[in-house]
């Protein structure tokens, strides 16, 4: 017997075990002026639904779309609603989840058409993301973050008009919020937005960001190890906002845009979203991915660099260790474009989104980082892999100088064997400054993070 219209709330928490905090004025912000074209074009409309990632896609639509909790129809194809008869509430729950942004804004669906080929949501963006909580913690910058972007005091002046999306795109779409504009941007749209919207004062950011990050001649994959970087070292995993139970998660930054550009503190929700912004607005192909475990939901990234898909995980890419009574947010590349299967035998984060995709990574082999990021001393470079002790004393010693003398809190991450890393270990346990991390395995070999505290 088919169902009559039925309203449900559907609100995912996404919950993750990570994390990562802001580095005050380390990044200085352009507001660069954008000239738009002047043909605005609409999201294409999601006709003749034949799967779950085409009902996803319909949520998106109608939530980026509405105003109202009025329903929206769009046709069902025979295959599919054969598919939604016999599975109506598991299809619709998953469709909302897997929603890169309907997940936080269906309200609800309408079934009462289905023999008529039609099915119904309802949704729209309401008031979000206007609480945050400040807390006290202590974020480590990784050395990458340091060599590539703190060491050079200049960044560059682009207008947004120089971007690869504003170059290369399918189109131009107005956008108000933060929602839409990651959206869009998401979709391969430029977004256009009205200065007295959040959405224009968050891309601008995003466009400061850039030009301090990124250069010119930087490959694909250096400007995606580049944004991944930033948002480990300047941005602060949320655990204060996903503890606070006085209202709906909906109401807070952390699950949004808004948590990684006006409070440098965000759950993996809003992690996500700012890496594919920050990727797409460099040409780099990169999705939300909504996902769940036994233990919660969460948000990473599927990214296409050199023609291969990979899994990407900012989240995953922190932690919390303490040492010497400290609290720290220490990182690791692990998952920095990885498969679903990295350090461990398997990704417990199971999604359905974007089903093509998934399976591409899945066959995909991690991304060897350490062999292919190199420590620049002097006229000589040595890659994260150490093959010696020697090396990596001498990789030590110089990040360890760094964060004396500027006062930083910094992290070297090494991988190599138990042996080598036990030994060159030996020559810094009785220094209160250094810690180290066991991060996991990469290729039978451990990953290692060693850190320095020398602020004053």
């Amino acid at each position: 017997m088919m169902k009559n219209k039925f309203v449900i709330i559907l609100s995912v928490l996404f919950v993750c075990s990570c994390s990562n905090q802001k580095i005050n004025s380390h990044i200085e912000y352009e507001l660069p002026n954008i000239s738009y074209n002047s043909l605005l074009k609409n999201l294409p409309e999601v006709k003749d639904v034949n799967s779950m990632q085409d009902l996803s896609n319909f949520v998106d639509y109608v939530v980026f779309y509405s105003t109202n909790e009025d329903f929206v129809y769009t046709n069902v194809t025979d295959e599919y609603k054969e598919v939604l008869l016999n599975d109506l509430e598991y299809q619709i729950k998953w469709a909302c989840q897997y929603a890169s942004i309907g997940h936080n804004f269906v309200k609800g669906y309408d079934a009462s058409k289905l023999n008529d080929n039609l099915i119904g949501i309802s949704g729209y963006i309401s008031n979000y993301g206007f609480k945050s909580y400040e807390e006290e913690v202590n974020n480590v910058v990784t050395f990458e973050y340091y060599q590539d972007v703190l060491s050079k005091n200049k960044y560059q002046n682009k207008d947004g008009n120089k971007l690869p999306l504003y170059k290369y795109n399918n189109g131009f779409i107005e956008v108000n919020n933060s929602e839409q504009l990651f959206y869009a941007c998401m979709n391969n749209y430029f977004p256009y937005c009205k200065k007295e919207t959040k959405a224009y004062e968050i891309l601008q950011k995003a466009i400061g960001i850039l030009n301090r990050i990124i250069k010119d001649n930087m490959t694909e994959l250096e400007k995606y190890i580049a944004i991944y970087h930033y948002i480990l070292s300047e941005t602060t995993y949320d655990y204060y906002s996903f503890k606070q139970k006085d209202s709906n998660h909906q109401d807070y930054a952390c699950y949004f845009l808004e948590g990684v550009f006006d409070h440098h503190t965000a759950l993996c929700d809003g992690l996500t979203k700012a890496v594919v912004l920050l990727s797409r607005l460099e040409g780099i192909e990169a999705y939300h991915i909504g996902a769940v475990s036994k233990i919660g939901g969460h948000a990473y990234c599927y990214v296409k660099i050199n023609d291969q898909y990979y899994l990407s995980c900012p989240t995953s890419g922190s932690n919390i260790e303490t040492k010497n009574n400290i609290k720290y947010h220490v990182h690791n590349n692990l998952f920095l474009l990885t498969s679903y299967y990295t350090s461990s035998t398997s990704w417990e984060y199971d999604s359905e989104a974007f089903p093509n995709i998934k399976q591409k990574v899945i066959k995909s082999d991690p991304f060897d980082y350490y062999d292919n990021y190199y420590v620049n001393i002097g006229q000589d470079k040595y890659s994260l892999h150490i093959k010696d002790v020697s090396t990596g004393n001498k990789i030590l010693k110089y990040v360890e100088n760094i964060a004396k003398e500027n006062d930083l809190c910094l992290q070297i991450e090494l991988l190599g064997s138990y042996e080598i890393m036990s030994n060159i270990w030996q020559n810094y346990i009785n220094k209160y400054s250094l810690n180290i991390v066991n991060n996991g395995m990469f290729k039978k070999e451990k990953a290692y993070t060693f850190f320095f505290d020398y602020r004053k």
